[in-house]
């Protein structure tokens, strides 16, 4: 099987106490069997509970961890400090709480050659109705706000694989809050950043409590999205164009 020369993997976490330890574990195991080189982030958001202790705890056994702590800037903040700290050729992050299977990454591999992106999409949304609602109505926001590409299913699924080349092109990223995989998405695909939709499981949260419905971060994706339309029809900044790619 093909492998990756090197590969980031880092895990947003806050308030992940009952799953950091096995969402670590899981990371090394994949990354042990696609990756030449790799290394596995926590970025502990300003986590109250034992997140941080028990992450540290894994990391001082396992050399390839590293934690990362922060005071609590939300879920956009973590990402974009993820991606800035990681180091290797490819980035993939997904959430701490479990609910993808992240040996699922194998699957995404073979589709690095040809394209710098590698976006799941979940086969079957394991939440409520509550959450199916608000993913079908940030898809025709986005679209009516901001042009946003009509082909790509699922925005904010958390199980991405990205080149280290799409990160530096698009940066910086702004957004602290929900609004981060559109603002993601938007600037990689205008840059001409070519992609790979691939379908993934999506499991129920087994331990701690989600946030992304609450009124607090709606209100905030609502804020951000005018945030971002407005920067994108301002910015002047020239960005550097990756016409082809190989791996």
């Amino acid at each position: 099987m093909k492998k990756l020369n090197s590969l980031s993997i880092f895990l947003p976490a806050y308030n992940e106490a009952a799953n950091i330890s096995e969402a670590i574990y899981q990371a090394i195991g994949v990354a042990e069997k696609i990756s030449e080189k790799y290394e596995v982030l926590v970025i502990n958001d300003g986590s109250q509970d034992a997140t941080k202790f028990i992450a540290e705890r894994v990391a001082k056994k396992e050399h390839h961890v590293r934690v990362i702590t922060q005071r609590n800037v939300g879920y956009g903040g973590a990402l974009k400090r993820g991606f800035e700290e990681s180091q290797y050729e490819w980035i993939f992050f997904t959430d701490s709480d479990l609910q993808f299977d992240m040996n699922e990454l194998q699957k995404y591999v073979k589709y690095t050659t040809q394209n710098q992106m590698i976006l799941g999409y979940r086969k079957t949304r394991a939440e409520g109705l509550k959450r199916k609602l608000l993913a079908n109505a940030l898809k025709v926001w986005n679209l009516l706000l901001l042009n946003f590409p009509k082909d790509i299913k699922d925005i904010d699924c958390a199980f991405k694989l990205i080149h280290s080349q799409v990160v530096k092109t698009i940066s910086p990223l702004h957004s602290d809050g929900a609004m981060i995989s559109t603002e993601l998405l938007l600037k990689a695909t205008k840059q001409g950043f070519s992609y790979k939709q691939v379908g993934v499981k999506h499991f129920i949260r087994r331990a701690g409590n989600p946030t992304g419905s609450s009124i607090k971060v709606i209100f905030k994706a609502i804020k951000d999205t005018f945030s971002l339309r407005k920067m994108i029809r301002t910015e002047k900044k020239q960005y550097r164009y990756l016409p082809t790619f190989k791996s």
